[in-house]
């Protein structure tokens, strides 16, 4: 009788024993960041891969997909400062050099005159400012092999270009480093690569299947070609944009036929981006491409430029307007979402002997933080 009094009672305290809830479900944060770490394009590349691979170690995040670490030195810098990410997916380089010479006769001497007419005695991070604004008609003079070469070898001195390309074609910058890597928290029980089309630099797409603690999560990540204003498509046909739109088909396919865990990641650089808050459009239709069916929180939460003109070391062409053009696109998560911009913080940059204000990379990185349902 004792115990059926007690029901009504316990209906009416507070106090009353309930089943404990357990602990809340482990968040998931995935990070994307561009390292500008590219000698010759993006201002003191050397300088700053310490201090950026310390940076990219402190990220608090279970997985980050890495652009732009281009060099095995800095590769290996930025392995040993992410002590927290023992999980690694760090594709070889893929180069490739015809044995054709690409630049025949005198078909470059123009343009090694002007270069040193105008560009003597510069580092390598000033050179390629200098062809575009002072040598720029002799550039674009160059049959297209010899100047596809000369890309290829961005970071290197005039008289190296010049002494490569007469004696083969160089096809992919960096010795053919894709640049790319995953660095996980969890393990990564699967890996594959999908090799895209591309010019002068190579690209493609990395997939790793990573046992997270709330379940197993596709993660694809990649670093598309970029659609320059200025520097002329190397090819007798096409064009970077299309090169761009050809690398989003193909990846798409690749990450319908691939994903199995039904939790699906696609992160990187893509150089595409939508008109969105104080961002100009960067290449919109293939942005559209990219994310079609995806969920982008980024672009409806934070939504701040990830390449932006208060970076002193950003090439963005705006003086007022920046570009978000790297992402984090999700598929089959279930729970809330939250994103912020991440190693946005300022610091001084040295390159080619002077300081100036910048940021640990000419882009920003962007972190989303997926809390799982109870």
């Amino acid at each position: 009788m004792r115990h059926l009094l007690l029901i009504p009672l316990c209906a009416a305290l507070s106090a009353c024993p309930t089943a404990d809830p357990g602990p809340e479900p482990a968040p998931l944060t995935l990070v994307t960041y561009n390292a500008g770490l590219a000698i010759g394009f993006v201002p003191g590349a050397v300088e700053r891969t310490p201090a950026t691979a310390a940076a990219i170690g402190a990220l608090d995040a279970d997985v980050i997909c890495l652009q732009e670490v281009w060099e095995p030195e800095m590769v290996q810098a930025v392995q040993a400062a992410a002590t927290s990410h023992p999980h690694r997916f760090w594709p070889a380089p893929n180069p490739e050099t015809l044995q054709d010479p690409a630049c025949l006769g005198t078909d470059i001497d123009p343009l090694m005159d002007c270069m040193a007419a105008q560009c003597d005695g510069l580092c390598a991070d000033e050179l390629p400012a200098c062809l575009l604004e002072s040598c720029a008609f002799q550039f674009l003079g160059l049959e297209k092999d010899c100047m596809r070469c000369a890309q290829a070898n961005v970071g290197a001195t005039p008289d190296e270009i010049e002494g490569i390309c007469r004696a083969e074609a160089t096809q992919y910058a960096y010795d053919g480093a894709f640049g790319t890597g995953i660095l996980s928290r969890w393990p990564i029980t699967s890996t594959s690569e999908l090799l895209l089309e591309s010019t002068t630099t190579r690209r493609s797409l990395l997939h790793a299947v990573i046992q997270a603690p709330t379940g197993a999560v596709d993660v694809f990540c990649t670093h598309l070609t970029a659609v320059f204003s200025i520097i002329p498509y190397p090819r007798s046909e096409g064009s970077w944009a299309e090169e761009q739109a050809g690398q989003i088909a193909a990846i798409r396919a690749y990450m319908t036929a691939e994903a199995s865990t039904g939790r699906i990641a696609l992160m990187g650089d893509l150089n595409a981006g939508p008109l969105v808050a104080a961002n100009d459009p960067e290449q919109p239709e293939n942005y559209e491409a990219a994310a079609a069916g995806l969920d982008v929180p980024y672009v409806t939460q934070d939504r701040r430029c990830t390449f932006c003109p208060d970076n002193g070391i950003s090439s963005v062409d705006s003086d007022d307007f920046g570009v978000l053009i790297d992402h984090v696109m999700l598929d089959g998560f279930a729970g809330a979402t939250s994103s912020t911009r991440v190693l946005d913080d300022e610091i001084t940059v040295e390159t080619c002997g002077t300081f100036i204000p910048g940021a640990h990379s000419d882009h920003y990185g962007v972190s989303v933080t997926i809390q799982p349902d109870p």
